[in-house]
């Protein structure tokens, strides 16, 4: 049951992926993605098998779950923030809109405890939540980075 829920989420941030306008390029896109995978997998790596903080369930159908969270549903999201964070808005649109993924982070976060998928140990939902904020901003900040050594706007002093 856990990777059909998973699933269909999942399913839901590819389409919102798909539908909203992205003020990255496709190089730009596929960089956050491969930044965001990687910032995922060794954040993940360190809670679960060194800290034993948020390990994963042994089980084969959670485990394929938390893979699809972690490998698709994740570094959707955390492109779809880096977009908006450095698109042209607001910067009060901009940060509302932050928000709001970050509230389907912590939403995402409570679906996989309650399904089982992940369960904490020495950890809790306020330690969950600074890493999603930091995921965020972080990923948003090199995803700006790059941006701007892209078009050259870093010079050499």
């Amino acid at each position: 049951m856990s990777i059909a829920v998973i699933c269909f989420v999942t399913w839901l941030v590819i389409i919102v992926f798909a539908i909203i306008p992205k003020g990255l390029t496709l190089v730009e896109m596929i960089f956050t993605y491969f930044v965001s995978s990687i910032l995922t997998v060794i954040i993940f790596s360190i809670l679960d098998v060194n800290l034993h903080w948020v390990p994963a369930s042994k089980d084969v159908e959670k485990g394929v779950a938390l893979n699809i969270c972690r490998f698709v549903e994740i570094p959707l999201l955390l492109i779809i923030g880096a977009s908006i964070l450095n698109s042209r808005l607001r910067p009060i649109t901009r940060w509302l809109l932050a928000a709001a993924i970050y509230l389907f982070f912590m939403i995402n976060e409570w679906l996989l405890l309650s399904l089982g998928i992940i369960v904490y140990h020495n950890w809790n939902m306020f330690f969950a939540s600074i890493n999603y904020i930091l995921f965020i901003i972080v990923l948003a900040q090199i995803t700006r980075w790059f941006i701007h050594l892209e078009r050259g706007v870093i010079k050499k002093a």
